[in-house]
């Protein structure tokens, strides 16, 4: 939940210690998500701080690793506004996604290896 709730804190900030701390190097949404907001905030442009509700739904231990855990959780977040290097503004429109969040208790910390969205078609009849 402190990770993705990060989320909006990074792009309107440009400031991804904390996410990166608690990222792998190896995690694909982590990197384009530190890339894209520091790339942002570099040119000059930012995201206006928004409002995200994360709730985790559900997790599964891997079989393997009693370390490593797959966590279901919805996030739904307000809708806002991004600037660009000019500061013209652009719509970002709300959302209510299901995402799929392999973390990794490293011994001291947890490390979040991979996020993936799930699909509509994937999603459980019981939200």
């Amino acid at each position: 939940t402190y990770f993705l709730n990060l989320y909006p804190y990074v792009y309107a900030t440009g400031d991804i210690d904390a996410f990166e701390k608690m990222s792998d190097d190896n995690c694909g949404f982590c990197r384009k998500v530190m890339a894209n907001a520091t790339a942002r905030h570099e040119s000059g442009g930012w995201a206006d701080p928004w409002v995200q509700e994360t709730t985790p739904l559900e997790y599964l231990v891997d079989d393997t690793d009693s370390n490593r855990y797959v966590v279901r959780t919805q996030v739904i977040s307000e809708a806002h506004t991004a600037h660009s290097e000019d500061g013209e503004p652009s719509a970002i429109e709300a959302s209510d996604d299901i995402l799929l969040v392999q973390i990794y208790w490293t011994g001291s910390s947890w490390s979040v290896e991979a996020v993936e969205a799930v699909g509509p078609e994937d999603r459980s009849d019981s939200e």
